[in-house]
């Protein structure tokens, strides 16, 4: 926002002043009227001032999550710096918020139905995290505690990934247990937007049932094809493996013994948000278990963890630690695209599996089974996808998968044949289409926030954090890089086949899978649609420590006290690239 949109058109209404020249005192000033005409025009660009005026301030709302509603905010006191008299209208300002929501969202639908790749819905059930907040964090009445989010992922011509908002909605806690709740906002977002003949994905939460056979049969052939894929999210199915274990812990009240053993505050909430957390806390507490360090006189009066219950912690640390070793080089690592989690994956399931074999005890072999059984069913769910995006994955092409299956039974050694039949299959309808080859394109750089309040207060970026790097450890990865792999005969007949007929590229953990099909678009036009397409499908909706939250993430805690068509424009716009939505200048 410039000063000169601040400062300028204070003067509405009032009449012109024009200098005499007296040759006596060249400092006096007469008054002269101004026309009617002149005094119109004024008024229209007073008008026009206050417009800009509002709507700059309104991308600072939006960009900076400000809430609209409070007349002594951040943005206050910024115009107050530049424009000492001026008072903010706030209604004014919701009304530019709104009308900035409704251009970008035109233009959104626009750049949705016009882009080259195919679109992923997920959806998402945030709520007001009731322990966290406190009167001063929210003004006026909560109006909502429950949102549904639908988001779309995509890449770009330039192939890079892209999320943006299209709805957040509130709702209550009553239709957030509807059965076609998600089902619903899916149907909604996909009409509004008018992209029915883009979306190939939904992503949904673990333990979702969508129902979406219905749906096609419903919206008939000219609607969403009977192709579409639904990915359950791998971070719920992290969570609730961890769950699974945890459950007998928490309903023994077993948790609040060892919190007090370890002088553990609990930061007034009775389990912490993270499994992690636990994971950390109970594991703690097992190494000073081994080291007998409850035995010292001072915990004495202390309740003491049984026998028994000390083989549930240790059950839970062994095959929880193993979830989250897995976990945290797959959501720490912040992997954008989908050609990690096979492999990833393939660990953990060898993990499991190893600690069952050589586990001891009813207790641990019953849970250790228990959390198998969820791993394989999400497994088999995601086999397809998540093999099809490995093989587009330049250092692994089909080696991977096939030592995989070459490991496995022959229930899945047969595999590697279905996921080539298929990407044969997907091919060819790309190539069926009208497709030209992508045109030369300088990379898109990555977009900064526009939105900051001044310049003294936008922080130096921070040293980026060390990414985890576990493959050291996991033993099936290390074996796999041993190996020499079988050979396969592809005609070169097609991309695919020439692509296939190329060596994989030497393993190299930072590989952008996606800019290397980008440098490589003119070489594999059609197969470079398939790879940004298949790599783009998101896998899980949480990374870093998102992924690791117990149960539904939280929402910012002002948008609860806002109207819904308020708070969802902000929510949205957010997300969106402003630059490209909203010019500077108006």
């Amino acid at each position: 926002m410039d000063n000169s949109d601040l400062e300028s058109g204070s003067g509405s209404g009032m009449k012109k002043k024009q200098k005499l020249n007296d040759p006596v005192d060249d400092k006096h000033e007469a008054v002269v009227d101004s026309s009617p005409q002149e005094e119109e025009e004024e008024e229209e660009d007073e008008e026009v001032v206050e417009k800009h005026r509002y709507r700059s301030m309104a991308k600072v709302a939006i960009g900076n999550l400000i809430n609209p509603t409070l007349e002594n905010s951040t943005i206050t006191d910024m115009v107050h710096i530049v424009c000492p008299t001026f008072s903010l209208d706030t209604s004014k300002l919701q009304n530019a918020i709104l009308e900035l929501y409704r251009e970008g969202k035109e233009k959104i639908k626009k750049l949705l139905k016009d882009a080259g790749g195919k679109l992923t819905l997920s959806c998402e059930w945030k709520v007001l995290g009731d322990w966290k907040w406190t009167s001063e964090d929210i003004v006026g009445p909560i109006l909502h505690q429950d949102f549904m989010v639908i988001s779309v992922y995509f890449a770009n011509e330039d192939f890079k990934m892209r999320k943006w908002i299209l709805a957040y909605h509130p709702h209550s806690p009553q239709d957030m247990k509807a059965k076609d709740v998600y089902l619903d906002s899916f149907k909604n977002v996909v009409k509004d937007y008018e992209i029915e003949s883009k979306v190939s994905t939904l992503l949904v939460p673990n333990n979702v049932d969508l129902g979406l056979d219905g749906w096609i049969e419903e919206r008939g052939e000219s609607q969403i094809n009977t192709n579409v894929f639904l990915i359950y999210c791998c971070s719920d199915v992290f969570r609730l493996m961890a769950d699974d274990l945890y459950k007998d812990i928490r309903m023994s009240w077993l948790m609040d013994l060892v919190r007090i053993l370890l002088g553990w505050e609990s930061d007034g909430r009775l389990y912490p948000t993270h499994w992690t957390h636990t994971l950390h806390k109970l594991q703690t507490a097992v190494d000073m278990e081994a080291k007998d360090v409850f035995e010292d006189d001072k915990y004495d009066y202390y309740d003491y963890p049984s026998d028994e219950e000390w083989v549930r912690i240790r059950t839970f640390c062994k095959l929880a630690g193993c979830i989250y070793k897995v976990g945290k080089e797959l959501f720490d690592g912040e992997y954008p695209t989908a050609n990690v989690y096979f492999h990833l994956l393939v660990e953990l399931k060898v993990m499991l599996k190893d600690e069952i074999k050589n586990g001891d005890g009813e207790y641990f072999l019953s849970k250790g089974m228990e959390i198998l059984e969820r791993f394989d069913k999400y497994w088999s769910d995601m086999f397809l996808v998540l093999a099809t995006a490995s093989v587009l994955d330049p250092r692994f092409k089909m080696k991977y998968l096939d030592f995989y299956c070459s490991k496995n039974s022959d229930d899945e050694g047969s595999k590697a044949k279905t996921v080539l039949d298929y990407l044969r299959n997907l091919y060819s309808r790309y190539a069926a289409s009208d497709i030209s080859p992508l045109p030369e394109r300088a990379v898109e750089p990555t977009p900064r926030c526009i939105f900051y309040m001044f310049e003294d207060e936008v922080e130096e970026e921070e040293e980026e954090e060390k990414k985890p790097n576990g493959y050291g450890e996991f033993a099936f990865f290390q074996e796999y890089l041993k190996s020499e792999g079988c050979s396969r005969e592809f005609p070169e007949s097609s991309e695919l086949d020439s692509y296939f007929k190329e060596p994989v590229l030497e393993w190299s953990k930072d590989l952008d899978a996606l800019d290397w099909w980008r440098k490589e678009s003119s070489k594999y036009p059609i197969l470079s649609r398939v790879a940004r397409d298949v790599l783009s499908i998101p896998v899980s909706r949480g990374t870093s420590n998102r992924a690791y939250v117990a149960d539904k993430r939280e929402c910012p805690e002002f948008i609860v006290a806002l109207e819904g068509e308020l708070l969802n424009a902000m929510m949205c716009g957010e997300s969106w690239p402003a630059t490209l939505i909203w010019p500077s200048r108006y």
